[in-house]
């Protein structure tokens, strides 16, 4: 049963790195598409490049807030108080006494696996993208 719970958390966190890598900035230039004038605009407008970056980057400061608000609630507790789980001592707060017990726990978090998927994802697309697709910026002579 484990092993089907983390292949379904998987699947799910490669189906959200997809949505958020990919859907988020092809939403945003669909919305650019609607405000530019114009059809069939060979360039930008400087109003419409900037509510893109700017509309990408806000949307990814309210998913992680969103994240982190679902976190509160829904986010996994400690057992038998039914407050937060213990989280694990970062190196450099540690002791310096080798006679303390090592409590190892999870190293990363859901959202921050989500967020590195995420960007392993959109790394490897735009570099195959980038050798495959691309073409020469040079002009053809």
């Amino acid at each position: 049963m484990r092993a089907v719970n983390q292949i379904i958390t998987l699947i799910a966190t490669v189906v959200a790195a997809v949505l958020i890598g990919f859907g988020v900035p092809l939403a945003w230039v669909w919305i650019g598409s609607q405000l530019q004038t114009g059809s069939g605009a060979s360039s930008v407008e400087f109003s419409v490049a900037m509510v893109i970056l700017f509309g990408i980057i806000l949307t990814y400061v309210l998913l992680l807030y969103l994240a982190g608000v679902v976190m509160a609630f829904f986010g996994p507790r400690g057992e038998g108080t039914g407050g937060p789980a213990a989280r694990a001592r970062m190196p450099w707060m540690r002791g310096m006494t080798d006679t303390r017990e090592l409590r190892r726990g999870p190293t990363m978090g859901g959202i921050e696996r989500l967020f590195v998927i995420t960007t392993v994802i959109v790394t490897i697309a735009f570099w195959l993208w980038f050798a495959f697709k691309a073409g020469s910026p040079l002009p053809n002579q």
